[in-house]
């Protein structure tokens, strides 16, 4: 029996153990690489232990001398084993050298993977001190504070002016250490954590430098708030008391240019004054704000305290705006009051020119029309005089009254006075004026009355005139026409009454030149008419004595010769008296026959 057969039982043993222990430093390394590989992020010190381990596990990792070593005491080992065991025990030797095999690319894979992490480990340490110095500029930007004095504000600023001074003096350093980490992540297999650590550097110098500078500009504006605060409240407390002073200054002015312009510089001085107060209020009220930010409570209160008691003196702004305003109302008035009476004053000399021409065209115009205008005019003149009564309304509640009256307001009352007293005067004399011409209706109805019987006459009789009398052929047609034209002449008599009626009227106008002129004409007329009727009175009277002398002569005659041709009158009968009375009567027809032939001359 050889040697490895009689010690086949330890030799064996010792195969076993060393095959085994290659299983166990491949599991260790196994597990060693999945640690490695895993999710979790470890800190650079437990990094490293793994690292090492690792490192540690792989130093023989080809293990070339423990699988020839396996190999040949294996083959030694079941040279005389059955074939089975042998194959057995081959196929384990083949298994873990096969396992071996597959695992060294991942080892070898995984010593680049250790050696990049470790890098990104240790950019993390070099980055963590400049973290934290960001964390505590952080810390210091954001965390709460109080001030509750404009020193403690001032120590805030120099501290957060010094953090600032710190970021800037480590800017290079951070912004090459982001650089850094920028070019790492650029490698594929990166770990996950390390664009954590890039961004939580990139992004917390940007937002730690901003917070910063949003620090200390609160402060600083907390600072200005402060001073401002304090020189807004003494300033605004000035202007309260210019406000009063102004408030004290302000009264009637009644001269109305004066006033006016003391109006508008009483106008700008309150807008003035309310702008620069409202600012001032306002621009505390900001300060407040802004201080109330980082504000103690127990200094809040007693500020707000301060604020409310400065609204409270803001009502000096509200009565310098009611006593401009009752300005501005007074100024109106007396602006309405001295436009009227100039209006008034101006109208006052067309109403008397109207009241002129009215009196001056009397003898042109209608009395209807003389009548119609002046009521026109009185109607005028007394809505004027209810002006002036509403301004005298005004003039007391608006001029002061009694004793010592300015010379302003005084020469508006004595205004007022001369313009009523002047309104009042020409409504009189208008009244007496329209009663009057009131009274010249009547008279003209009259007068035009008498005209409108009159005329008709006149021109008819004037036609008939000019015909002339128609020659009558017998004494009946004589006796006819002379009860005619004495009926006509009696007519005459009649209408001239009518027309002196109408011109006694006319008289009583107050104007009638033009109805004087009217009647003269008519008279005229008339006397014509009458002298035609005086003339064929005259004529028909002596052609009627005539005709009836004839007609009596002949008649006579003609009685006397019928008493001669009697008995009685035989020796009675007297040629010479015949011849007589005829020859009376030839001279009588002949003296008939001029007078018919002369009607109408």
């Amino acid at each position: 029996m050889t040697f490895w057969q009689e010690n086949y039982s330890f030799i064996k043993d010792v195969y076993d153990m060393r095959h085994q222990k290659m299983a166990e430093w491949m599991e260790n390394v196994e597990k060693a690489i999945s640690r490695i590989m895993a999710d979790k992020v470890y800190t650079s010190a437990e990094f490293k232990r793994e690292r090492d381990n690792f490192h540690a596990l792989c130093k023989d990792l080809e293990r070339a001398e423990v699988k020839k070593w396996l190999a040949h005491i294996l083959e030694i080992l079941m040279a005389e084993r059955a074939k089975d065991q042998r194959n057995d025990e081959m196929g384990k030797l083949d298994n873990i050298i096969k396992k071996h095999e597959e695992l060294i690319p991942t080892v070898m894979k995984t010593q680049v993977m250790v050696d990049l992490y470790w890098k990104c480990y240790a950019y993390g340490d070099e980055l963590k001190p400049h973290i934290e110095f960001l964390d505590g500029i952080m810390l210091s930007s954001t965390r709460d504070i109080a001030p509750s004095c404009v020193e403690n504000v001032d120590e805030l600023i120099e501290r957060q002016e010094k953090s600032l001074n710190q970021l800037e003096t480590k800017r290079g350093v951070v912004k090459e250490l982001i650089e850094k980490g920028k070019i790492i992540l650029m490698n594929p297999d990166k770990p996950r954590f390390l664009e954590g650590h890039v961004q939580r550097i990139e992004v917390g110098w940007d937002d730690t430098k901003t917070k910063a500078q949003d620090r200390l500009k609160l402060l600083q504006e907390t600072k200005n708030a402060w001073v401002g605060y304090a020189e807004n409240n003494e300033t605004i407390a000035s202007e309260f008391e210019k406000a009063e002073e102004e408030i004290k200054k302000i009264k009637k002015r009644f001269n109305l240019v004066a006033a006016m312009d003391d109006l508008r510089k009483r106008q700008d001085i309150y807008n003035k004054t309310n702008s620069v107060i409202s600012g001032l209020f306002k621009s505390i009220n900001d300060n407040l704000t802004c201080m109330s930010i980082t504000l103690p409570e127990d200094k809040k209160k007693i500020l707000d305290k301060e604020v409310k008691a400065v609204s409270e003196k803001l009502e000096v702004v509200g009565r310098l705006e009611e006593k401009v305003k009752k300005v501005e109302e007074f100024c109106t008035q007396l602006n309405s009051f001295d436009v009227s009476l100039k209006t008034i004053n101006d109208w006052m000399a067309t109403a008397t020119r109207e009241l002129e021409d009215i009196k001056a065209a009397a003898g042109t115009m209608l009395p209807e029309d003389r009548v119609a205008r002046t009521m026109d005019l009185q109607e005028d003149i007394a809505s004027k005089v209810e002006i002036l009564k509403t301004n005298a309304a005004t003039e007391l509640d608006l001029l002061p009254q009694g004793e010592n009256v300015p010379k302003d307001a005084q020469d508006y009352k004595d205004e007022l006075n001369r313009i009523t007293k002047y309104v009042t005067d020409l409504q009189t004399r208008t009244k007496k004026e329209c009663d009057s011409f009131s009274e010249d209706v009547k008279y003209w109805a009259e007068y035009r009355t008498g005209l409108k019987e009159f005329t008709p006459w006149l021109v008819k009789s004037e036609a008939n005139c000019n015909d002339g009398l128609a020659k009558p052929s017998n004494l009946d047609e004589v006796k006819a026409l002379h009860e005619k034209v004495s009926t006509f002449d009696k007519t005459c008599v009649n209408y001239l009454k009518v027309l002196e009626a109408a011109e006694a009227a006319a008289k009583k106008m107050t104007t009638h030149v033009e109805a004087d002129a009217e009647v003269a004409a008519l008279k005229a007329r008339y006397t014509k008419v009458k002298g035609h009727s005086d003339s064929f009175v005259s004529k028909v009277d002596t052609l009627l004595k005539e005709w009836t002398l004839l007609d009596n002569t002949v008649t006579e005659l003609n009685t006397w010769v019928a008493k001669d041709k009697s008995a009685e009158g035989e020796n009675q009968f007297s040629l010479e008296k015949m011849e007589s009375t005829l020859g009376e009567l030839k001279n009588i027809f002949k003296q008939k026959e001029s007078l018919v032939e002369n009607l109408n001359m």
